[in-house]
């Protein structure tokens, strides 16, 4: 096995360096390309969102939850979704999720991945992304 390609975006790689508020409608957060040489492959996609929770609601359920979605071409292809960590005393609530996705004979030809994120209850609190904030996708043949 051979790493043929690689490429990524890059909001930020801080903390506290940003500030995305995110609604209940699907927000595109960052987007590259990558180009996929062999029909025979792994694609590996890797991304981490910082991310942060104000006001929640003290109604159950108490928390926010974040959807993260990344789409190649225009097509789901991963997603998760995470809630909050409990409120405390402490606000507003810091939250890293990073997660990975593989996808196995992608076509050969370039490819768009886009990492789309929402705030599935907004009605429980508000979801900033603050970063770190990057997504990443190798080809492996």
């Amino acid at each position: 096995m051979a790493l043929l390609n690689y490429n990524r975006s890059i909001l930020t790689n801080f903390s506290n360096s940003s500030a995305i508020v995110l609604t209940g409608i699907d927000q595109l957060i960052l987007e590259f390309g990558l180009f996929v040489d062999q029909p025979l492959n792994f694609i590996e996609l890797l991304t981490t969102i910082g991310w942060t929770v104000t006001g929640t609601s003290p109604l159950e359920p108490d928390q926010p939850i974040i959807e993260l979605t990344i789409q190649q071409d225009g097509v789901v292809v991963a997603s998760i979704n995470q809630e909050s960590i409990e409120d405390g005393a402490d606000t507003p609530l810091e939250n890293l999720t990073t997660f990975q996705a593989v996808l196995t004979n992608v076509a050969a030809g370039h490819h768009v991945y886009q990492l789309f994120a929402r705030n599935l209850q907004t009605a429980q609190g508000t979801i900033t992304i603050i970063g770190p904030a990057n997504i990443s996708g190798k080809v492996i043949s």
